[in-house]
Parts: C-alpha cells; structure tokens; sequence
C-alpha cells in the first residue's frame, strides 16, 4: 500500500501554515497507514450525515456489483462506507488560513483568508482526501483509476492542489476556472490527500466521476456530487438538498484507453520515436539513392577510363588527358559515402 502525503503544515496559524520552514519529524499517523478490509459498514442509503473533523476518503467500491464512488468514514473507531448524496463536509472557520504571498499561489485568486480542507491533517477540521484501496476494487480493476473533477457550483473560487516537501511548489489537480473535465491518475491501493481550497463561503458543489478499466475489458464510471458546507454559519441541511443546477455536463471525460490530459506526456516518447523513424527512412532512402548515383558515376569514370586506356596505346603523347576527371569523381564519392 502506497500512500501521498506531503510535508504541508495546515496549523491555526496565519501565511505560515502553508509550508514548514524546518519540517520536523512526526511520529506516523495511524490514518495514513490504513489497512481497507472488505467487508467494512455500509451505512444504509438516506442516512444524512455532517462531517466537520476527522479523517475520510472518497474512493470507488462495489456496492451489489455495482461500481460506485463513496465516502469511507473512519473518523470514529468503526470505518463505515457512506453514500455521497448523504454526506455534507462542514470546512469550519478553524480552517482559515491566510494565501501566502507569491507568484505560484496566484492560481487560488484571493488575497485574504480562504477555507481549507488541508493536505496534512489539522485538529478539529475535516481531513478529505481519496483512496482505491478496496480489496475488490484492487483485484478487479486493470490499472488504476481515474478521478475527474468536471465542475463546481458556489461562491468564489476551488481548487484542489497538492504540495511536495521538496520545496517544488504547489502542483495544481483541479480548478473551478474551466469547465473542461480535469482527470487525474490514481494507482491502485494507494491513499492520497491535497489540499481543497473555497475563497468564500456558503454552499459548494464538486462533482467529480471515478472510471476505471476492469480485467474483464468492460469500462466502469460513476459520478457524484461532493456537498460542501463551508464557514460556520453555513446550513448543512440545506448544502445536503442542494441539486445541480447546470443544464449541461462539462465535457466529456477521456476514455480509460486513450491518454487523458494528465497522461498525455506518456505519449510523447512514442510521438518522438516515430519522427526519429520518418527521419532515419528518409536519410536511408537518401543514402541508397545518392550511393546508385554514385555507382553510375564511376561506372561512367571507369568506361571513360577504358576508352582513355584504349587510345593511350595510339596516343602516348596525353598520358594523363582523362585521368584528372576520374580524380575529381573518386573525392566526391569518398566524401559522400563517409
């Protein structure tokens, strides 16, 4: 089981809590080291419920063979399996923090506190992130999955992004900006966190479809509507009945055998290869052309060198008359078959 965590400190500190200057050691957060059994709780269909601390994912299961994106709720003792369409994730006024000052966070469009999801878990506010670490999704999927976002309904501005401890910056997911699908990959049995960014409060809708490949060949998808609940005077009972309001779908999303926008770059080694192979065919059929051009020039030198020979022996007075021309070809030839 893999899992991606970043060193990013979310505290109840200002600017700072987006980046440890000193990152120091933590002992290993039992959350991030989860084990998915089988056959954990499934809450019933239609039993509402607010989230607003602890840890959950979102993440694709079967439900009666049906693939299915839910939410598993561990933040109690017992994990429970939660259907999405039920769940409201309250982002408290606990999770403001201020945008630090800097060309690579411009992407987030705010210039004051926003509310944050974090990527590293935080006391008392809601830790989001997803995993693909269901047994049953594991043995039957073929590759990984896709998660992808494809529209938000709010105020303000979302993203999602993760951020490295190497100091690399933020690497942005997910952007409320374009209404274009946004995928990204997801290995199996792996358990990710980011960072779920809201410039304002109130109601906030995200959809976003889980797709993957089965072994058998058949393509699976499922689309749901996270329901987001953010600042304390928000009502979660109404974030819970709020619908989807756009009359059309964003655009589609790529299917699972074709590069996405994420996975495009893998394409490009084979783009590469097949124009270094255009070029080395034209050069070869180069190089055999020039070499029978070649060839019918010393054919021509050598038969004017016979006829040279022929007339040397009535002619001894111009030894040499022909043999300068020979001379001229033999370099051109040399130098062009190097």
């Amino acid at each position: 089981m893999q899992c991606v965590v970043a060193f990013l400190s979310l505290c109840a500190l200002p600017a700072t809590a987006w980046a440890e200057d000193t990152p120091k050691p933590a002992p290993a957060d039992p959350a991030l080291t989860q084990v998915v059994d089988a056959n954990e709780a499934i809450a019933s269909r239609g039993t509402p419920v607010e989230i607003s601390a602890g840890h959950v994912d979102m993440g694709p299961k079967f439900i009666d063979g049906t693939w299915t994106l839910m939410a598993r709720d561990d933040a109690s003792q017992t994990p429970t399996w939660r259907h999405l369409e039920d769940v409201v994730f309250r982002v408290s006024d606990k999770g403001k923090i201020a945008v630090p000052q800097g060309k690579e966070y411009s992407f987030i469009k705010a210039d004051k506190e926003v509310w944050v999801v974090p990527q590293q878990e935080i006391a008392n506010v809601v830790w989001l992130g997803w995993n693909t670490q269901d047994p049953n999704v594991v043995s039957k999927v073929n590759g990984g999955v896709s998660l992808i976002y494809s529209g938000h309904e709010g105020p303000g501005n979302f993203n999602v992004f993760v951020q490295a401890g190497n100091f690399a910056g933020p690497q942005l997911l997910w952007k409320s900006d374009s209404d274009k699908a946004q995928p990204i990959h997801v290995d199996l049995n792996t358990h990710t966190h980011a960072n779920w960014v809201f410039t304002e409060p109130g109601i906030h809708l995200v959809r976003i479809t889980a797709q993957a490949q089965l072994k058998d060949g058949t393509t699976v998808e499922n689309s749901q509507i996270l329901r987001f609940a953010v600042g304390n005077a928000t009502d979660a009972q109404k974030a819970l009945t709020a619908k989807w309001s756009k009359e059309t779908a964003p655009e589609a999303p790529a299917k699972v055998n074709e590069p996405s926008a994420v996975d495009k770059s893998t394409s490009l080694p084979l783009i590469i290869g097949l124009a270094i192979l255009a070029v080395a065919l034209v050069v070869v059929v180069g190089i055999v052309l020039g070499r029978k051009a070649t060839s019918k020039r010393q054919k021509a030198a050598a038969d004017s060198l016979s006829q040279s020979d022929d007339r040397s022996a009535s002619q001894q007075s111009e030894p040499e008359k022909h043999s300068e021309p020979f001379g001229v070809e033999g370099k051109e030839t040399n130098g062009g078959s190097k």
